[in-house]
Formats: structure tokens, sequence, C-alpha cells
């Protein structure tokens, strides 16, 4: 099936599918798994100690987090399927008829999360007494179902990168227990209780507790993060040693861009300061240190959500230049397509494509191939603007940088097309970097003046 192009405006594709995928990350990881498990152990604490402050913090924090996660997390986790099918119909629809059955297990999964929740939370006040230790049980089962989905979930993700012998064999064992597998799983459990352990804290903190239990719980919410995060530093290491070299190379670029990539010590000073910052923070509030840990807890949620955004920016942008690796480009073209759209043409193969009246043919058709070819990453008068990557270049040079994109820049994909096309695309980029062609809306573009696409 051939599926139409959908060019999110200003901000670019890729953008707008990470700004959402990144945000449902933090709350299904930080909350939905991280938080909710301690909460959990919170009570169970509450219940063998007969503690009316564990149980209080947990109550209390558990009606917060109920909110976050299935409200916002919810909402985030049906908009990366909606972004993505808009976006990348051809990536979802072929990881589709690789992971059916997985996907289709963890809806079911994530359904039996929403009623487990539902009713661990509304049953809070009811089970109590002998009932108490089955209530604690049940929290147990969510939390069984929540790393259920990352199970199910992270094999899909790990695939995308490391397919391994998959574009071979075609085999699903293959694809879904991919080299990247297991190491990821382990860092993003580890990730979660990292973000579920710094979420504790910052609800202890800034609500009404009692101060000798504000200490006690710090010392054992602190202890949560040393032992998390420094888990996640080896699983880290493990997770990027199985990634292949070719893709790691790119992954400095990936933060720093190509403004700060000749420095790429600024990465590892930024980043080993980040690790120090949320390190000591952990041994402060193991220490019960009520000041200082107020002080530092703002600072080190940021930074650990920056991390995670930093994680999966490298993770998606490192495959380049494929959405599935061995298999399809970023720009949804297949491998396999290439030697038949370089012969035979992207235009006439294409059933989406229109042709426009004569005198805005070559416009038109320039638009689209930019649109087939490039929109993943660029945009134009946005993040990323292409007229800003070709200006100052004639349209010969654009035509020949456009025939070694794959060589000049390893993380883009080749130039799909003949070489009229590519020579159409060009004209059309050089006219877009001098202004003869301006956005006129977000759907058309429109001549200026008169003016062509050629100088």
């Amino acid at each position: 099936m051939e599926f139409p192009i959908f060019q999110f405006p200003y901000i670019g594709n890729g953008m707008a599918i990470a700004l959402d995928a990144v945000l449902h990350v933090i709350i299904s990881h930080g909350m939905a798994i991280g938080a909710i498990s301690l909460i959990v152990i919170s009570e169970y604490l509450g219940f063998k100690k007969s503690s009316q402050d564990w149980e209080n913090f947990a109550k209390d924090f558990l009606k917060f987090t109920i909110i976050i996660t299935t409200g916002i997390g919810a909402i985030t986790g049906v908009g990366i399927w909606l972004i993505t099918s808009a976006l990348s119909p051809r990536g979802i629809g072929s990881m589709l008829r690789v992971f059916f059955w997985p996907w289709f297990i963890e809806w079911l999964v994530f359904t039996c999360e929403v009623i487990f929740i539902l009713i661990y939370y509304f049953t809070w006040s009811k089970w109590v007494g002998e009932k108490k230790e089955k209530h604690v049980y049940f929290g147990m089962g969510y939390v069984f179902f929540a790393l259920c989905s990352a199970l199910l979930i992270t094999g899909i993700l790990g695939f995308m990168l490391t397919s391994d012998g998959w574009p071979w064999d075609k085999g699903f064992w293959s694809a879904f227990l991919n080299p990247s597998y297991l190491p990821q799983l382990l860092l993003r459990i580890s990730i979660a209780f990292s973000l579920g352990a710094l979420f504790s804290v910052a609800f202890l903190l800034f609500t009404r507790r009692r101060e000798d239990f504000r200490k006690e719980a710090l010392h054992f919410f602190g202890k949560a993060a040393i032992i998390s995060f420094s888990v996640a530093v080896v699983f880290t290491w493990w997770y990027f040693s199985v990634v292949p070299s070719t893709f790691k190379t790119h992954a400095v670029f990936a933060v720093l861009t190509s403004r700060f990539s000749q420095q790429p010590e600024i990465f590892w000073y930024v980043n080993g300061a980040g690790a120090l910052l949320l390190f000591v923070f952990s041994i402060v509030s193991f220490r019960g240190s009520t000041v200082l840990s107020k002080i530092l807890i703002v600072p080190a949620v940021l930074v650990s959500m920056l991390f995670v955004s930093e994680f999966e920016r490298i993770r998606e942008f490192i495959r380049g230049p494929y959405l599935m690796s061995g298999y399809m480009y970023a720009s949804q073209v297949l491998l396999s397509e290439t030697p038949f759209l370089s012969k035979d043409g992207m235009l006439k193969n294409d059933f989406w494509f229109n042709h426009a009246p004569d005198n805005q043919e070559a416009m038109v058709q320039g638009a689209y191939l930019f649109a087939r070819n490039c929109s993943v990453c660029h945009t134009i008068g946005g993040i990323n603007d292409i007229a800003e990557r070709v200006k100052g270049r004639t349209e010969d040079g654009i035509f020949v940088m456009l025939g070694h994109t794959h060589e000049m820049v390893p993380f883009m994909p080749p130039f799909s097309g003949t070489e009229d096309e590519r020579r159409t695309l060009a004209g059309f980029l050089y006219g877009i970097s001098k202004g003869t062609i301006k956005l006129h809306d977000p759907s058309r573009f429109v001549p200026v003046n008169g003016g062509g696409t050629h100088e």
C-alpha cells in the first residue's frame, strides 16, 4: 500500500516524533515502572513496620502518579502511534508485519496494567488489616505487567538499530532477540528505577512529612538511587559495546550536531558533570540531608531527564541512514527498491504524485522529491533548514552533492530517483536557497515574482 506524505512544519518530522516519544519514555519508565514500584515497596514497608507515615506517603504519591501515567502517559503513548503512522507509515507498516504478535500482546498487557492500577488505587482504603498484604501483592502484579510491557517493546526498539541477521533470514526470533535486546532492556529498567527514585524524593521533599520520617525515607530512596545509577552506568557500557562501530562513531555528533562536533570534549565534560551531580545527590539523600537534597533535587531531575533524552536521541540518530537497519532507509525507501528507482524514477511510480500546470511542473516535482527524500530530517525555513545547508552553492554543485550524500555524510540515505529527478530536486533546492521560491503556506510552494528555479 502506498501512503501520502505529511510534513510537520518548522520542527520537522523527526523532532515531532521525538518530542512526544521522549515525554512518553520519561513517564512510562520513570513513573509507570520506577515510581509505582517504589510506591508498592513503600506500602510494604508501612505494612511491615506498622508505619502510618510510609502508608500515607505511598497513598499520596500514588494519587499523583496515577494521574500522570493514565493521563499524559497514555495520551503520549497513543500519540506515538498517531504521529508515526502519519509521518512514517511505511516504517510502522513494515515493523507491524514483523512484530504483530509482540505488539498485539503488549496492547493486552497495557490493558491489564490499567485495570490493575485502577483497582490498586481504588481499593487502597478498603483492603486493610488482613487484606493489606494481598493489596501489596496486587501492586506487585501491576509492576509485573509494567515490566512485561518493557520486555515486549524493547525487542522492537532494539531491532531498529541492531537487526543483525533478520534482513537475510527474515526470522521473528532473530529480529526480536537482536544483539542489543538484553542490554537495552536492563538499561531501561535501571533508568526506570533511577527516575523513580528521583521522583519519589521530589514528592517527599515538597509535601508535608514528619522530619524523622523524611530522613528515613531519604535514606531509603538515596540507596535506591545509588544502586540504580551505578547499574545504569554498567548497562550503558554493555549496550554501546554491542552497537556496531559504524553506528557508534555517530554518537557524539548526534548530541553536539555540526555546531560543536569539532569539540568532542564538550560531550564528555558535560556528561561527566551530569553523572557526578546525580551521584552527589544520591549520596546526600542517602545521608539524610534534607536541606542539601532540596537544593539538588530539581537540577538532578532535570539532568536525569536530559540523559534520557540524550540516550533516545543517540539511539535514533546513529542508525542513520536506516530506519530499519539493512532493510529500509530513513526516507522509507527499501534498500531493494533503490536500483529500480534510480533506473525507472520515483515520480512516475508514486501513487500520490499529481502533475501541476506546465509553468509550475518543475517546482512541484522538486517539492515532492524533497518531501520523499529529505523531509524526514530537513525542513524548509525551520529546524535543520535545507536552505541553510545548500546556501552559497551553485545548482550544479547541489546536483553533484545529491549524488554523493551517503558518501559525504554517512548517516544520510542516498538520493532515490533518476538523474533527471536529481537535477529537478537540485533546481528546487537552489531556488529555495536563493529566495526565488518561497514557502507560501505549510503545503504549497510558489515562485516569487515569476522567478524560476534555475539560475
